[in-house]
């Protein structure tokens, strides 16, 4: 079956049953009871990388998984209403994890440092496996020039640079 749209009027064209290939009408009705049936969604990772995600979110909730090009899972997920997003391989290996910090979460020290460069309107803390962690701010200045910084977890700034609103499109 096809479902067609046109601006003025939808229809649905039946395909005969003896114009599709078994082979591929198996596989799309194995594809179509796995995830609307089944719940079974091939960018789930397997059983492996769900047991350790949930070693180390285990308050996660609304969880969405994709599986990335390089073989490695990503799920976005909430803890206690704060959106996260981590990465896992195959192995299972936790690699690293993207909080989304509001300003009030932000130790003062640090949110006085950044505070000098202008007004913060974004901060991410990024923990990697290694034991690393820093946080990545984007801040608009008096010009209203947007910029990323990323700093140390004590909010010593490494790296500034102009945010390109061009790279998100």
């Amino acid at each position: 079956m096809i479902i067609r749209q046109n601006s003025s009027e939808s229809f649905v064209e039946q395909i005969p049953p003896q114009n599709i290939r078994p082979k591929c009408y198996h596989k799309i009705m194995k594809e179509l009871i796995q995830k609307y049936i089944f719940r079974i969604n091939s960018n789930t990772p397997g059983s492996k990388v769900l047991r350790c995600f949930k070693e180390c979110f285990p308050d996660a909730t609304n969880i969405d998984w994709s599986n990335e090009k390089d073989g490695v899972f990503e799920a976005i997920f909430r803890v206690n209403g704060i959106e996260q997003i981590a990465w896992f391989e195959k192995s299972p290996c936790w690699l690293k994890t993207e909080t989304n910090f509001t300003l009030g979460m932000l130790d003062e020290k640090i949110r006085l440092k950044l505070e000098k460069y202008g007004q913060i309107m974004s901060s991410i803390l990024l923990e990697r496996a290694n034991g690393d962690s820093e946080y990545e701010f984007i801040i608009r200045d008096n010009f209203q020039v947007r910029h990323i910084f990323i700093t140390d977890n004590q909010g010593n700034v490494l790296n500034r640079q102009n945010f390109d609103e061009n790279e998100l499109r």
